[in-house]
C-alpha cells in the first residue's frame, strides 16, 4: 500500500485569477482541477490518498512526513510552484511523479527539477504503466502514450476530494480534442484534433454525483 500526496500547484496572480473577486466572494478558486482528481480515480483502491489544491489550501508538514510519493499535475502557468514542489519533495527524500500539460509539453523541466516518474499524455493509458513500474519497484520512468484513450472508459473524477465551498463553480469534462487550429492554444497538440466524447450516461452520473454531494 502506498501513501500518495496529490498536489495541484498555485497559479500566479494575474487578471484571470480574479483574486480580488474571490476575496469579496469569500472563495479561493474558480473551478476545480479535474485532471488530478481523475488521476486519483485511476490509482489503486488500497492506496491512501491526500489531495490539496494549493490554490485553496496548503498541505501541512505532517502530510509531507506521512506520504511515500508526491504526485503533481500542472499547466505551464503553474510552472514556478510546480517546480518548487518537486524540489521540496526531492529535498525531503520523497519519490515524485508528475503529469499534466506542462510536463507533457516540456518534460525536461520536470526531469531537471528531480522528478522520478513522468506520467505524460493522457492518464487512462499512462497511469497504468506507472503503476506497473511501481509494482516492479522501478525507481524512475517516463510513460507516454502512442494513441488516444477511449474516454467512455474514463473513471468518474474523485469529486469527494474537493473542498466544494472554496470554488466558484463545479465543472465536468465531456470531451477531449478539438477540430480547430487556434494559434494560441495547445489543445490539439495535447489531445489531438478528433473530438472524443464521454457517453451521456457518464455525464449524467457525474452531474448527479455533484448534485448529491454538493447540493448548494
Amino acid at each position: 500500500m502506498m501513501k500518495a500526496l496529490l498536489l495541484y500547484p498555485r497559479f500566479p496572480k494575474t487578471f484571470w485569477s480574479y483574486d480580488e473577486f474571490m476575496k469579496i466572494a469569500g472563495l479561493k478558486a474558480s473551478i476545480p482541477p479535474l485532471g488530478i482528481i481523475t488521476v486519483a480515480a485511476l490509482l489503486p483502491s488500497d492506496w491512501e490518498i491526500r489531495f490539496y489544491d494549493r490554490n485553496v489550501s496548503p498541505e501541512t508538514d505532517a502530510d509531507w512526513q506521512w506520504c511515500d510519493i508526491v504526485i503533481l499535475s500542472a499547466m505551464i502557468a503553474q510552472k514556478q510552484d510546480f517546480l518548487a514542489q518537486i524540489q521540496k519533495a526531492v529535498q525531503l527524500g520523497k519519490k515524485v511523479a508528475v503529469g499534466g500539460p506542462y510536463p507533457t509539453s516540456i518534460p525536461e523541466a520536470a526531469l531537471n527539477a528531480g522528478a522520478n516518474y513522468l506520467i505524460l499524455d493522457e492518464g487512462e493509458i499512462t497511469v497504468p504503466l506507472f503503476l506497473e513500474a511501481i509494482a516492479q519497484n522501478q525507481q524512475q520512468g517516463i510513460f507516454r502514450a502512442s494513441e488516444k484513450p477511449d474516454v467512455t472508459k474514463s473513471p468518474m473524477p474523485r469529486f469527494d476530494l474537493l473542498k466544494r465551498d472554496n470554488y466558484f463553480m463545479m465543472a465536468i469534462q465531456f470531451s477531449r480534442g478539438c477540430p480547430f487550429n487556434c494559434e494560441f492554444c495547445d489543445i490539439i497538440n495535447l489531445y489531438g484534433r478528433k473530438p472524443r466524447t464521454k457517453e451521456p450516461s457518464q455525464t449524467l452520473a457525474e452531474l448527479q454525483t455533484l448534485y448529491l454531494n454538493f447540493p448548494n
